[in-house]
């Protein structure tokens, strides 16, 4: 799992590239969480076009980033979502916990538009 990181206005755009699973998740929650704080009036976007897999630890990450970034008035959205990662989410019932969307572009407007 890796992960590249860009700001648009004053969101933090993060790509997931790879699997996300028991073994990386932790790694990759710290990671998150060190963009967070390093960026501390941001909103984050996580953009999981190259998400092959995911296992419920990686939903894990989502929930606790979610709850990390409320804590301070902040937003989390979801773009790029691959049909079978969706299903993971569906599975759980965490499909309406989140803002999803098709694209990057659709998810930063919404940013704006909020």
């Amino acid at each position: 799992m890796d992960l590249k990181t860009k700001k648009v206005d004053n969101v933090i755009v993060v790509h997931l590239f790879g699997r996300l699973d028991v073994h990386l998740s932790a790694d990759i929650e710290k990671e998150i969480g060190k963009i967070i704080s390093d960026e501390p009036s941001s909103h984050l976007l996580l953009n999981l076009e190259d998400v092959e897999y995911m296992s419920s630890s990686g939903l894990r990450i989502f929930v606790s980033t979610m709850r990390i970034l409320k804590e301070s008035k902040r937003k989390l959205k979801l773009c790029n979502i691959k049909s079978a990662v969706k299903k993971i989410f569906e599975v759980v019932e965490l499909i309406d916990m989140f803002d999803i969307y098709d694209s990057e572009e659709a998810a930063l407007q919404a940013f704006k538009s909020e």
